[in-house]
């Protein structure tokens, strides 16, 4: 029997159509200012009420360092870890809470994340004795009066895996002040959050590029510039389909696709593609774009150089890579009705003309294919492929 799977979609963006999935209203700038921070040792199956430490269920936070205001400081902590004690909390994977409007302007989230900085070979359950000092933290990122930090955690979960070695250097007697934790954890908003309105504003002439480059090869970026070119690399992932796609592997040993962070659908090692930094912007070695590349560009470039929103910026992204979804499985659709209706068949050929993003659209189904091969299915990608060789989908070249 074929597989009619269709390809899971995991953005929680709810919107009755395509219209209104590209329309976004940006808030003022004004209101993500604020974003704070506090480290926590986390101190499993203790329960220690004195001395500003928190209870939990079966742990205790005690503050290390914090930007948070003494009087806002207790209540994050105080929410955060009712949060904890609801539920699971895994090492390295951040949670994200909104805070009480009552107690917060509304709205307002926190990021936290559990980091375990003792040597391997310890289990989880393992508690320091009464004279050691918990070798576990928890990190806690706070934007006040502004939603969207989950937009941002893959961003805050490789952040937050990045601070482990500061974490460690940290005395028992905290000395937070001064530390290299300190004065690397205050960029956790410009590093995680804004690197997108950066990104829009050097590379602003090659955005569509990127997008196209993003969405379809395998990218390689190079440069001197290192807090740029790590700008521009977490920019691609956003950008990527590699954690909304994955294709397995065909029984009968034939090679599927199996969707590598940073790359596209094609799976192909000729299709790399390197983005060079420079001072003055970037440069990509893919002159190839697509309509549908373009728009996108647009959308991004309208926002992000005018009053740039970073939270508007991220929804963009996902919006417009859950459009690319949702045209696969059509595709898909399209497809299988066109196995036995020729008329089906024109309406895929149509459709892809007209998407913007044809040539993607049909690699992906293509490739699927390989992994769960049909001979009506195949049949109809080889009249379609030979189809956009002789009339080639629309593609752009700047």
């Amino acid at each position: 029997r074929r597989d009619s799977r269709v390809i899971p979609v995991h953005i929680a963006v709810a919107m009755s159509s395509v219209d209104e999935l590209l329309q976004i209203e940006p808030t003022s700038a004004s209101r993500w200012k604020e974003n704070e921070y506090a480290v926590y040792r986390y101190s499993p199956n203790k329960t220690m009420e004195s001395e500003g430490k928190s209870p939990g269920a079966g742990f205790s936070l005690s503050l290390v360092g914090s930007s948070i205001p003494p009087d806002r400081e207790h209540l994050v902590r105080e929410q955060v870890a009712t949060k904890m004690s609801q539920g699971s909390l895994y090492h390295g994977s951040g949670q994200v809470t909104t805070l009480d409007p009552e107690l917060f302007p509304s709205p307002s989230q926190a990021y936290y994340c559990l980091i375990d900085t003792r040597q391997s070979g310890l289990t989880r359950e393992e508690s320091p004795g009464d004279g050691d000092v918990s070798k576990q933290f928890l990190l806690c990122f706070v934007s006040i009066g502004r939603q969207g930090l989950d937009l941002f955690r893959t961003e805050l979960d490789s952040y937050t895996a990045e601070l482990k070695p500061f974490l460690q250097e940290l005395p028992s007697d905290n000395g937070f002040s001064g530390s290299r934790l300190e004065a690397e954890i205050k960029q956790w908003f410009s590093k995680n959050v804004t690197y997108l309105t950066r990104v829009i504003k050097l590379c602003h002439d090659q955005l569509p590029l990127l997008l196209h480059t993003a969405v379809n090869s395998h990218v390689e970026v190079t440069g001197e510039n290192s807090e740029t070119a790590r700008d521009l690399r977490q920019f691609l992932e956003a950008c990527s389909l590699a954690n909304l796609m994955q294709f397995g592997n065909s029984e009968s040993g034939e090679a599927g696709v199996s969707v590598a962070k940073g790359t596209g659908c094609q799976g192909d090692p000729r299709s790399s593609v390197t983005v060079n930094v420079t001072e003055n912007g970037c440069t990509v070695s893919s002159r190839e774009s697509s309509q549908f590349c373009s728009n996108w560009a647009q959308v991004l470039l309208a926002q992000g150089t005018s009053s740039p929103d970073p939270f508007f910026l991220r929804q963009a992204v996902e919006n417009y890579k859950l459009k690319i979804i949702q045209d696969i499985n059509a595709l898909k659709r399209l497809l299988r009705q066109a196995e036995t209706d020729y008329h089906a068949l024109y309406r895929c050929y149509v459709f892809l003309c007209v998407c913007g993003n044809g040539r993607l659209l049909l690699q992906c189904a293509v490739q699927e294919a390989k992994t769960l091969p049909s001979p009506e299915t195949l049949s109809v990608l080889q009249a379609l492929q030979s189809f956009s060789d002789k009339h080639s989908f629309k593609t752009l070249k700047n």
